[in-house]
C-alpha cells in the first residue's frame, strides 16, 4: 500500500501558498475603449491608447485647439502621419454655441437614419453617414437640453475588427461630462 498525502495536508501546502501570493490583480478595464482621458494624452484631454483602438492608426497626428483663450477644449482631429495622401481617424469637437439648432439636429438625425443615444446620456443621437472619399464614419452628435451647446465625434470606420458606432458612443459617454455638462 502507497502513502498517499492526506487532503490535510494539501490543503494546508495550498493555504500556504496562497498567504505568500501577491494579491489579486484589479479587474480589467471592460469597457470597450478602456478610460478615454487616461494618460498618455494627445490634444491634453484624449487618451492616446483609445485613439489607437478606435482608429486603427498606430503612427498619426493630433492637434487641438482650445476656447477662451486657451481655456477650455475645443476640438481634437487625428491623422494618419504617412508619406502618402494624409488619411482621417477621429474627430472630437465642442461647439459654444451650437451652430445646429433643433430642427437642424433632427434633419440631420432623419437623413442618416440615426438612433437616439441611450437616454442616461440625454439628447443626442448616433448614425453611420459616407464622406466624400466614400469612407464610412460612425458618429455621435449629443447637445444640452437647450441646443446651446453640441459635442459631436467622428470615427472613420477602419480600425479592424471595431464597432466604430461603440466606440464613438463610448468616447462621448465619458467626455460628456467634461465638455458638455460642465458650467461656462
Amino acid at each position: 500500500m502507497r502513502n498517499q498525502p492526506s487532503t490535510l495536508a494539501v490543503l494546508a501546502v495550498l493555504a500556504l501558498a496562497a498567504a505568500c501570493s501577491s494579491p489579486p490583480v484589479p479587474s480589467p478595464d471592460n469597457r470597450p475603449l478602456g478610460n478615454v482621458t487616461a494618460a498618455p494624452r494627445e490634444c491634453d484631454l484624449i487618451s492616446a491608447n483609445a485613439i489607437k483602438l478606435a482608429t486603427g492608426l498606430n503612427d498619426y497626428t493630433a492637434f487641438g485647439t482650445k476656447m477662451d483663450m486657451g481655456q477650455r477644449f475645443a476640438s481634437c482631429s487625428v491623422h494618419e502621419e504617412s508619406d502618402q495622401e494624409s488619411k482621417a481617424g477621429l474627430l472630437i469637437e465642442v461647439f459654444d454655441p451650437s451652430p445646429n439648432d433643433a430642427e437642424d439636429l433632427e434633419h440631420t438625425k432623419v437623413t442618416t437614419k440615426g438612433n437616439n443615444l441611450p437616454s442616461d446620456l440625454g439628447p443626442g443621437f448616433v448614425a453611420r453617414r459616407k464622406n466624400a472619399q466614400d469612407e464610412t464614419i460612425a458618429f455621435v452628435y449629443g447637445w444640452t437640453p437647450d441646443y446651446k451647446r453640441l459635442l459631436t465625434i467622428n470615427i472613420i470606420e477602419h480600425a479592424p475588427g471595431r464597432d466604430s458606432l461603440a466606440d464613438a458612443t463610448e468616447f462621448f459617454r465619458q467626455l460628456k461630462p467634461l465638455l458638455l455638462d460642465q458650467p461656462k
